[in-house]
């Protein structure tokens, strides 16, 4: 005698199933995500500016790492403008410049570092991160050299570097900085 049930379908064509492989792919992006933002760029210095760096002691660069031999030149503070904060999201996103300096990064390009404080005036945790951020160089907008991502809770600030890369000769810039389509901009002279 012969069985007529239809067989058992595989555990992959049942609701249980497909929720239960569902959650184990959402749980190890999760989990990736997590390591690579807690590992990745280690060498990056993204601590604010301390109050050592603030009296006259320069902060640790780049160019004191590189050789002797390598065009090694001191790190300039470039002077900032008398506007140099920023309120966007209805004044609850407010972005001040603390400080600016350009170094050599060797003998074709430098780098320009700004110190940020980002001030989240809203009702919910913002976001603070590079990507709001845009150095705009002969009218052609760049994108910072480092990766900030830092969540700021209601009602705290936050401070972080934001870093570009340009052209040695290059004096004239445009700092832009937006929130959705809200846009502002900064304009420096760099020395």
């Amino acid at each position: 005698m012969s069985d007529n049930r239809p067989a058992a379908p595989s555990w992959w064509q049942t609701i249980p199933g497909i929720l239960t492989g569902v959650a184990a792919l959402i749980t190890a992006v999760t989990g990736l995500l997590v390591v690579f933002n807690r590992t990745g760029n280690r060498g990056e210095d993204v601590r604010p500016s301390t109050v050592s760096e603030s009296r006259g002691t320069p902060p640790a660069s780049p160019a004191a790492s590189r050789p002797a031999g390598a065009a090694a030149a001191a790190a300039r503070p470039v002077a900032l403008p008398a506007i140099n904060r920023v309120s966007l999201v209805g004044g609850a996103a407010v972005h001040t410049i603390l400080s600016a300096q350009v170094e050599p990064l060797d003998q074709e390009r430098r780098a320009l570092k700004f110190v940020v404080r980002y001030t989240n005036g809203g009702r919910y945790p913002a976001n603070f991160w590079s990507a709001s951020y845009r150095l705009i160089v002969d009218d052609v907008p760049r994108a910072p050299t480092n990766f900030l991502d830092e969540l700021v809770e209601p009602d705290s600030a936050k401070e972080g570097d934001v870093v570009f890369e340009l052209p040695v000769g290059v004096k004239d810039v445009v700092l832009q900085i937006s929130s959705g389509d809200e846009k502002s901009r900064i304009p420096l002279k760099l020395p």
